[in-house]
């Protein structure tokens, strides 16, 4: 089930700059980019919905990657701070580390696998301050639809948290890009997400749950921009 969700984020974003590529130019005005790096999902806690046990899982770093679409808004823009507005289809996937169910005592479970990836897509609103130079800091934030994929396992039954789910998600952006000529950029940012209210199901030998929780991730990017 991960494999197909990589496999269908790559060819949203393979498509995209090719359907950008057909369109005509607007002086610049538009502006395509793609990013890569980090992705750092937060320790999570999945609250059972028929049990006071809970299960407590721990993430390996991960990767994360993305490409956007966007438009600078010069009638929104002044002198000193340019608004730009943009979609954006980016991905994340991590693998767990750690499981500790509550029902079993303290301790780690054994023969853990799997992990979460998330595929979203995001309307974002950037605004980056001019320094009088090639450096332009930017901050923004943007909100849209995560499609998250759970598949976690432990326990020598096994036992198995998974779950589709498509839920609300907001980011914040703080970030800094360098020109290097123009219509040409380098960028680097970091991107705190939220994906809320995650349903899964954990199955057990003994019991089927319903699962709810919210998945917090930290991004680290590296990307290029280019105008047209």
């Amino acid at each position: 089930m991960r494999r197909s969700a990589v496999f269908h984020s790559a060819v949203l974003a393979l498509g995209l700059p090719l359907t950008v590529a057909s369109a005509p130019a607007f002086a610049q005005d538009w502006y395509i980019q793609g990013f890569a790096g980090y992705a750092g999902l937060s320790d999570s806690t999945h609250d059972l919905n028929n049990s006071s046990a809970r299960v407590d899982t721990e993430f390996d770093g991960g990767y994360g990657l993305g490409i956007a679409l966007g438009r600078n808004l010069a009638e929104l823009s002044g002198s000193n701070i340019g608004i730009r507005g943009e979609i954006e289809l980016s991905y994340t996937d991590n693998d767990v580390d750690r499981v500790d169910f509550s029902g079993n005592g303290p301790g780690r479970e054994g023969n853990t696998g799997g992990g979460v990836s998330s595929t979203r897509i995001f309307g974002n609103v950037l605004a980056d301050f001019n320094t009088g130079s090639a450096i332009k800091p930017y901050l923004g934030g943007g909100i849209g639809v995560a499609f998250v994929d759970q598949d976690i396992s432990y326990g020598g039954a096994p036992v198995r948290i998974t779950g589709d789910d498509q839920v609300f998600s907001a980011q914040l952006i703080a970030g800094a890009s360098y020109e290097l000529q123009d219509g040409l950029s380098l960028f680097g940012d970091v991107r705190y997400i939220r994906d809320f209210g995650v349903e899964g199901t954990r199955r057990s030998p003994a019991l089927v749950s319903r699962t709810d929780e919210d998945f917090e991730t930290v991004t680290v990017n590296v990307g290029v921009r280019f105008a047209f």
